[in-house]
């Protein structure tokens, strides 16, 4: 009798050993379908994706930059790095929307920071431009004689960079890339510039 036990433990050890599925969870969420479907490169499912879950990430970016334009193009950023980093997430640390919640935030607040990194530095460099040219424009009295008119005196290339730079408000970088310059010869041109200005008065430097 005992042998006849020992015999029936033996094979439904062998029984349940031998099936795969044995020691996996009865039931998956829907959260753990798609994120497996997605790494397992099934056709749609990152779309599905998109589809549940865009429209909330939109509205926190929308909350934090309050520009349709910016958050629109952020959101594409967001869902690549969305794909870019699922196979790193782990259900058992956050819920699937939280995860991608956080990479949202995050996207949003980077943006944030580098503009206003940009614009401190823009607002540092139009100071630097203005004084050389506000001093310029005192020691001459370009009130009366219209500095714009001086200006259209320079060659095209000094005119054209003072243009950007005075009127319309371009750092350096900005004026490098409009006209395919490299940026020390922006800075130098400008210099030449307000001397050859200076020069029309024949005023020292």
């Amino acid at each position: 009798m005992l042998a006849v036990q020992n015999n029936a433990m033996i094979a439904f050890i062998l029984t349940q050993s031998s099936n795969p599925t044995a020691l996996e969870p009865k039931h998956k969420t829907p959260e753990q379908l798609l994120v497996g479907n997605i790494l397992n490169n099934k056709k749609g499912s990152f779309k599905q994706l998109y589809d549940m879950y865009a429209p909330n990430l939109m509205g926190v970016l929308m909350k934090i930059l309050n520009q349709q334009e910016t958050a629109e193009d952020l959101l594409q950023e967001v869902f690549l790095k969305i794909k870019r980093y699922l196979p790193l997430y782990d259900d058992k640390k956050a819920r699937l929307f939280t995860w991608m919640l956080n990479i949202t935030r995050n996207t949003a607040f980077d943006y944030l920071r580098l503009k206003s990194s940009k614009q401190s530095k823009s607002t540092i460099e139009m100071e630097d431009h203005h004084a050389e040219l506000e001093s310029f424009s005192q020691s001459v009295n370009t009130d009366a004689i219209g500095l714009k008119k001086l200006v259209l005196g320079l060659n095209e290339k000094h005119r054209r960079i003072l243009e950007l730079c005075y009127y319309q408000g371009y750092t350096h970088n900005e004026i490098a890339e409009e006209l395919n310059m490299p940026l020390g010869s922006v800075k130098t041109s400008i210099r030449q510039a307000v001397l050859i200005l200076r020069g029309f008065f024949l005023l020292p430097n």
